[in-house]
C-alpha cells in the first residue's frame, strides 16, 4: 500500500494538531519494520527534523514543496503537487485536505467543531474558512478521523455524517513525558542519589529559563479567548484579595489571537503575581508541569485537551472545567468545576494548594494516562485505511480510479 501523509503544516506552526500528524506518521512508519508499505511524506520548504532519521529507508519517499503564504500554498499549490503523487491513501492528519483535491483514498482528521460550537472564539473569516474546509472534507473523504468520542458525536449531530465513516483515534502522551517518568529513581535503583541530583539540576535550569517561582499554580495552553483565561485570572485575583492563597499564577504557552489587551493588563497591573512565560520548549514541559503545585485548565471548548493529560502524566494534581471532551479524556483522574461556576473554581484552587485530591488516586491517574498512546491510535488508523483499501482492491496504483 502506498500511503501519502501531508506534513506540510509542520513548517508553519507546532500546536496540538501538528503534533498529532507528526506522531501518527512516525508510529505508522515504526510499525512497518519490514517495509511492506511505502510512505510518501509531504513537507513544505524542508524535511522536518523528526523525520531525518528515516532518510535512506527504501520504503520512505520524501517530497518537499516550496511556498510561503499558508492559505495560497494549502489551497492552490498543494493540490497541484498532490495530483502528481501515486498513492492508494492520502492522510490529512493536521488540517483538512485542499478543496480542489479529489481522489479516492482520502482520509481527513477533524479535531473539533469549534467553528460551529464556539464561533465567538474565532475571527469571522477563519470561522467560515474552517466551516468550508470541514464540509469539503466530509464530502471528499473515504472516512473521517476524530480525536474524541465527543467530536464524533458532534459531527453526527450537527452535520448528519454517517457514524460508520467516523473513527476515533485519540491523541497520545509524548515521549518526553514517558522519558521523564522513566528517569525518576525507583526503590531498587542503585543510583538514586545521582538521578535525583541530575533531575534537580535540570529542574533548576528550567526554573531559571522561564523565571518560575518556587511555588506556583499553572495554566498552560495557547493563550486565546477559548481557553477562558480571563475567568481564571478573575477567580485567582479574588482569592488573593480574600487572603486564601498567596502564590503566583503562571500562564504558559504561545500567544494566540485577541489577547493583546488582556496580556497588557496582566503585565501592567499584576506583574508581581501573574507570570506570563511565553512558549515552553517540548523538552522543558515535564519539568514545568511537575514543579507546579497544581495545574488548572478552565477551557470553554476542547476537541481533546492535551495539557491536563500531560500534567497528570508527571503526577501534578489537575483541575479542569467539565466542558466538551474533557471529562471523556480525563475521566476520574482530574478534579472538575462546572464551566462558568467561579465559586467552585475558587474552591478547587484552594484544594489544589492544600493537595486535597478528593477521590482522585494515583492508580486512577496511572490507568488514565496509559490509555492514551500514539501507537494504539496509529494501529486504529492503519486498520481503517487497510480495510478501506481492501474494498476497492488496490485500484489506486496510479493514484486514479480505474474505469
Amino acid at each position: 500500500m502506498r500511503i501519502a501523509i501531508d506534513l506540510t503544516s509542520l513548517a508553519d506552526n507546532f500546536s496540538g494538531i501538528e503534533r498529532y500528524a507528526m506522531s501518527i506518521a512516525k508510529e505508522l512508519i515504526e510499525m512497518d519494520a519490514e517495509g511492506k508499505d511505502t510512505y510518501i511524506l509531504l513537507f513544505k520548504r524542508k524535511i522536518h527534523p523528526a523525520f531525518q532519521q528515516y532518510k535512506g529507508r527504501k520504503n520512505i519517499i520524501f517530497k518537499v514543496f516550496q511556498g510561503q503564504n499558508k492559505l495560497l500554498f494549502a489551497q492552490v499549490r498543494l493540490p497541484f503537487h498532490l495530483y502528481g503523487i501515486k498513492a492508494d491513501v492520502f492522510l490529512f492528519l493536521a488540517f483538512q485536505g485542499p478543496i480542489l483535491f479529489r481522489r479516492r483514498g482520502i482520509y481527513n482528521m477533524i479535531p473539533d467543531l469549534v467553528c460551529w460550537d464556539c464561533p465567538q472564539t474565532m475571527k469571522k473569516h477563519m470561522e467560515w474558512y474552517f466551516k468550508l474546509s470541514i464540509l469539503n472534507a466530509l464530502w471528499a473523504s473515504e472516512g473521517i478521523i476524530t480525536i474524541s468520542k465527543f467530536t464524533r458525536r458532534r459531527i453526527i449531530e450537527k452535520l448528519h455524517y454517517p457514524k460508520e465513516k467516523l473513527t476515533v483515534a485519540y491523541c497520545g502522551i509524548s515521549d518526553v513525558f514517558m522519558d521523564y517518568v522513566k528517569q525518576q529513581p525507583g526503590s531498587g535503583d542503585m543510583d538514586v542519589a545521582k538521578k535525583e541530583d541530575a533531575l534537580r539540576n535540570r529542574a533548576l535550569d528550567v526554573r531559571h529559563k522561564y523565571h518560575l517561582p518556587e511555588q506556583y499554580l499553572l495554566c498552560l495552553a495557547t493563550l486565546e479567548p477559548r481557553k477562558n483565561l480571563a475567568f481564571l485570572v478573575e477567580a485567582y485575583l479574588e482569592l488573593l484579595k480574600e487572603g486564601k492563597l498567596n502564590i503566583p499564577l503562571v500562564l504558559a504557552g504561545r500567544k494566540g489571537w485577541k489577547m493583546d489587551e488582556f496580556l497588557e493588563k496582566v503585565e501592567n497591573e499584576h506583574k508581581q503575581k501573574i507570570i506570563v512565560t511565553g512558549f515552553i520548549e517540548d523538552e522543558d514541559l515535564p519539568y514545568v508541569y511537575h514543579m507546579a503545585d497544581c495545574f488548572i485548565f478552565p477551557s470553554i471548548y476542547e476537541g481533546f485537551g492535551m495539557p491536563p493529560l500531560e500534567a497528570m502524566a508527571v503526577g501534578t494534581m489537575t483541575i479542569s472545567s467539565d466542558a466538551a471532551s474533557l471529562p471523556e479524556v480525563l475521566g476520574k483522574a482530574a478534579s472538575y468545576f462546572h464551566l462558568g461556576d467561579k465559586a467552585e473554581l475558587k474552591e478547587k484552587m484552594c484544594q489544589g494548594i492544600r493537595q486535597e485530591c478528593g477521590d482522585v488516586t494515583v492508580e486512577e491517574i496511572r490507568k488514565r494516562v496509559d490509555r492514551f498512546q500514539w501507537r494504539k491510535s496509529a494501529r486504529v488508523i492503519y486498520r481503517v485505511i487497510r480495510k478501506e483499501k481492501g474494498r476497492y482492491g488496490g485500484i489506486f496504483k496510479s493514484g486514479k480510479r480505474k474505469v
